[in-house]
């Protein structure tokens, strides 16, 4: 099925769209952000390299965070002191994550998720 889904380029974007509604949806819903279905289904079943999934989900997750965060204030449901409180933490985990996953061998890194 692998082989099927990246030989056909439009197979491979109609699935990688359905399982990013999957995870758009989950990740506004569970407030995960998604990365928890994108990652293991682009390594596990499409066979990317887990750096290019770790990244894709990245880039993704923003803009289901985004999209769900600005429902959320709009409706008054966010306290936003302590959402910026927040922010400052995982932005500061982010940058030493990346630095951490960058010298990680990804074998390792694929453990480690």
């Amino acid at each position: 099925m692998k082989e099927f889904l990246i030989a056909n380029p439009i197979w491979f974007e109609t699935t990688l769209a359905m399982v990013g509604v999957l995870a758009g949806g989950f990740g506004a819903l569970l407030g995960l952000g998604g990365g928890f279905i994108l990652i293991p289904f682009l390594t596990l079943v499409l066979g990317v390299n887990i750096r290019y999934a770790v990244g894709a989900s990245l880039v993704s997750v923003i803009a289901t965070s985004s999209g769900a965060a600005a429902a959320y204030v709009r409706d008054r449901m966010t306290n936003v002191r302590v959402a910026i409180l927040l922010e400052i933490g995982t932005t500061l985990g982010a940058i030493t994550g990346v630095a951490i996953a960058s010298r990680i061998n990804p074998a390792g890194l694929f453990l480690l998720f």
